[in-house]
């Protein structure tokens, strides 16, 4: 299936590791041109060495200079911004419930995951609405339904996703500007390695998984590239759940 991505260019927070590279990486192999972007700058900057028509840039997505000065770079690098993917994000900290959950946690996560959407979509939005084209890819949870107990934090910032991409949606929808999201379950990726190799926990996730395997990241990505095409140009504002069944009421 051609994706019709050729020469657009695409902004992936997160791009050091995970699924944001593996979105990378197709988005590459489409012949988009990528613009990794994550505030592991050496780490970014090696990861789309691999790649061709890629650069990194170092980003802290709760930073709005930092937003502003990459946005600069990309569009002095690469040219007008058609596609930004927000999936960029801290892990979440201890489980340690509703009660004992410290302000520094809840900040980090609010911060690092909703306030990082926001400022992201608030940078590229004028450029994209004033070419009339855009494509914004918000990287959601299935912990935005409750799924997962005792990382309140965690869970609300991705509620707030999941809410924000709603209300974008409605907004950007009549400057042809798609935005949208998708939701994963358990990926086995860097950020989620400690605790899966924990005794029993991979087989814990795997058993409780209805399609009986733990998720890759190509399994996100896929999906995220999807929603960043024009094969996707009437998804607007919806939730894809990329979870291998656990999100089934």
């Amino acid at each position: 299936m051609d994706l019709s991505l050729d020469g657009k260019v695409v902004i992936v927070t997160g791009a050091a590791s995970g699924f944001a590279r593996a979105a990378a990486t197709i988005f590459a192999s489409e012949g988009a041109l990528v613009a990794g972007a994550d505030i592991n700058e050496a780490g970014v900057v090696d990861a789309m060495k691999e790649l061709t028509g890629a650069r990194g840039y170092h980003l802290d997505v709760s930073s709005r200079d930092g937003w502003a000065q990459l946005l600069r770079s990309v569009e002095q690098d690469l040219g007008p911004v058609d596609v930004l993917c927000n999936i960029a994000g801290p892990a979440p900290g201890p489980v340690s419930g509703h009660l004992d959950t410290d302000d520094d946690e809840w900040r980090r996560q609010i911060d690092g995951h909703l306030t990082g959407v926001f400022l992201g979509c608030q940078t590229v939005l004028p450029g994209m609405m004033e070419r009339r084209y855009g494509k914004i890819v918000n990287m959601c949870s299935f912990t935005a339904h409750g799924t997962v107990a005792n990382i309140p934090g965690y869970d609300a910032a991705f509620g707030g996703i999941l809410a924000y991409t709603k209300d974008l949606a409605r907004f950007a929808a009549p400057h042809n500007i798609n935005v949208n999201c998708v939701s994963p379950g358990n990926i086995e990726t860097p950020m989620t390695q400690g605790w899966l190799s924990q005794p029993g926990a991979y087989d814990r996730i795997r058993d409780a998984t209805p399609i009986g395997r733990v998720g890759q990241p190509d399994d996100v990505a896929a999906w995220v590239v999807f929603l960043a095409s024009d094969r996707a140009r009437h998804a607007v504002g919806i939730e894809i759940n990329v979870s291998g069944g656990q999100l089934i009421g």
